[in-house]
C-alpha cells in the first residue's frame, strides 16, 4: 500500500485533518457516539489510543472526555467524544498494483 490514512473533519476549531492512526481513532470515536471506545476494543490496531486522544482534544480542540470503568484488579478508560464533528473526507491508502 501506499499513502497515509487521512481523515479531514469539522470541529470547534474549524476545518482539520489528521493521518495514520490519529484519523482512525478519530472515526472510531465518531462512530462509537456515546458508547465511547476503550483501548482493549481497538488493540489490534490501536497501540497507543490515549495518545491519539490527548492530540486530538490539545491539537484540534476536541473534548474527550475518559471515564473510568472498574474491572477485576483495577480499571480501564473509556474515551467519549462530547464535541460535534462532522467528518468531510476520509482518504484510504491505495493499494500497491
Amino acid at each position: 500500500m501506499s499513502g497515509v490514512f487521512k481523515v479531514t473533519a469539522l470541529g470547534p476549531l474549524g476545518q482539520f485533518t489528521v493521518r495514520g492512526q490519529t484519523a482512525k481513532a478519530l472515526l472510531r470515536l465518531s462512530d462509537a457516539g456515546r458508547k465511547g471506545v476503550t483501548a482493549q476494543e481497538v488493540s489490534s490496531w490501536a497501540y497507543r489510543f490515549s495518545a491519539y486522544c490527548f492530540d486530538l482534544r490539545h491539537k484540534h480542540g476536541l473534548t474527550i472526555v475518559t471515564h473510568k470503568e472498574p474491572h477485576e484488579g483495577g480499571w480501564h478508560g473509556r474515551h467519549e467524544l462530547t464535541t460535534p464533528v462532522t467528518i468531510l473526507d476520509v482518504k484510504q491508502p491505495k493499494k500497491a498494483a
